[in-house]
């Protein structure tokens, strides 16, 4: 299986063996800090390791962070809200005024406008902005509903004036750069988001950019130019754009990221239904097999595998999904074929597959060549072999590609005897090899044919 999955933590499968199970389907963990801080995280990451030798295999680690989120603040009690009423929203820093709804977010008042719609929750209750003053939004009920504590708040299509990232998404960043393998930051408008978390952080982080305002599809090619990966966040960007733009903007988005050579995520709610039930609906099929056939790297399970009754079932269905999907999948190529590395990848899909070989291995110090050589989709399986975990860790994400460690070798040779070995053991007599000048990094510059057959 070439396409790659990404499960979310959380209590639904924090039980070691439980797991363990879920390490065996996926490929890389998320963190979720919109509900998680440095301790949780830290306990998290233990339970995630122990589950790993469980599982016998390792896994990569996704650091969600939570971005300028718009939360209502506490409510004593829930409140029922029927079609018609008026509702006021206030920061809750300032002093609070009698019936007035607490809102997390100082700007509220400033990003809002007259005729303006909002939605709280997953958008169950809808709302229209009847006026502003004196820092209180009066907003009318568009249908009955139910307001809680810590629900999240919508400015459907509002230009936020809080900055990503946030003081909060850099602390955590911070925690996470030596932790975990990818940084996932939220609500971005544009490439200069990721510049100032490189600034503050450091450039040596793999920042993966969530598309979920209608700034960020906009600036969507400068974004995934910038980016080291890219997530479509469908759940907050249905809020920024109609509902029925979504399928559109995924594939606007996905054809950006692979024209940049980036790798994919495609988002929430896949298989929504199995968190109460263990079989999903047809149209949740559909939508992950549509996301392979779109050819994103990987799909991601959110609440499914987070706080969902059926956890293994959902990541198992998915699995078998995107096994059933890739068989009729059509693969797209990267923009362009420039420079002597992109010579030698495609040179290695077009052998491998004009001759029926069925894996290419390649040794890389950085990850590069892998990474080139997945961007043009060969049909054989990619053997990314590397001594430093941290690169293994890194491909991970990238489609077809399968990372794993190698002896220690000083010469051309000896790395070549030592991928006969492991191509012995792995039971592969018929191998390219992609590779270069032993231990220098961007060397690659070679291709090389090898039969062990009789």
């Amino acid at each position: 299986m070439k396409t790659k999955i990404l499960a979310t933590f959380g209590p639904a499968i924090e039980e070691k063996s439980k797991l363990a199970k879920i390490i065996k389907y996926t490929d890389i963990i998320r963190i979720n800090f919109s509900h998680t801080n440095e301790e949780q995280a830290e306990q998290y990451i233990a339970h995630i390791k122990a589950a790993e030798k469980l599982a016998g295999k390792e896994i990569s680690l996704l650091a969600d962070l939570p971005g300028p989120k718009i939360r209502l603040g506490k409510i004593k009690d829930p409140i029922i809200v029927k079609k018609g009423d008026l509702l006021k929203l206030f920061y809750e820093g300032n002093k609070l005024e009698k019936g007035v709804i607490p809102v997390s977010y100082r700007y509220i008042s400033d990003d809002c406008r007259n005729g303006m719609h909002l939605s709280i929750g997953d958008g169950y209750l809808k709302m229209k902005v009847e006026g502003i003053k004196d820092g209180i939004v009066f907003a009318k009920a568009i249908n009955d509903g139910i307001i809680s504590s810590r629900k999240g708040l919508n400015l459907i299509g509002a230009d936020i004036t809080e900055q990503t990232p946030t003081e909060e998404d850099i602390k955590f960043a911070k925690f996470a750069k030596d932790k975990f393998d990818f940084i996932a930051l939220s609500f971005v408008k544009s490439d200069e988001d990721i510049k100032r978390l490189r600034e503050k952080v450091g450039n040596d982080i793999f920042v993966i950019s969530k598309i979920e305002r209608r700034h960020a599809l906009d600036n969507i090619k400068a974004i995934a130019e910038e980016s080291d990966g890219i997530m479509v966040a469908r759940g907050d960007l249905a809020f920024d754009i109609p509902v029925e733009s979504i399928p559109i903007a995924q594939k606007k988005i996905i054809k950006a990221s692979r024209e940049a050579g980036k790798p994919v995520i495609v988002a929430t709610q896949m298989l929504m239904s199995m968190v109460n039930n263990p079989m999903p609906t047809r149209a949740e099929v559909n939508d992950v097999a549509n996301s392979v056939f779109e050819d994103a790297d990987c799909v991601m399970l959110s609440d499914e595998t987070a706080v969902g009754s059926y956890p293994i079932e959902s990541i198992e269905t998915m699995s078998r999904v995107i096994h059933n999907a890739e068989k009729e999948a059509q693969q797209s190529y990267p923009r362009s074929v420039d420079g002597i590395y992109s010579y030698i990848a495609h040179a290695a899909k077009d052998l491998s597959e004009k001759h029926d070989i069925k894996c290419i291995f390649v040794p890389t110090e950085s990850g590069a060549s892998a990474i080139r050589l997945s961007q043009f989709r060969p049909s054989s399986d990619i053997i990314a072999l590397s001594e430093n975990p941290n690169v293994r860790s890194k491909l991970a994400l990238f489609k077809g590609v399968r990372a794993m460690d190698i002896k220690n070798y000083s010469s051309t040779d000896e790395m070549l005897e030592n991928i006969k070995e492991l191509a012995l053991k792995l039971k592969i007599y018929e191998y390219l090899v992609v590779y270069g000048s032993p231990r220098k990094k961007g060397s690659t510059d070679s291709l090389k044919y090898v039969s062990l057959l009789p």
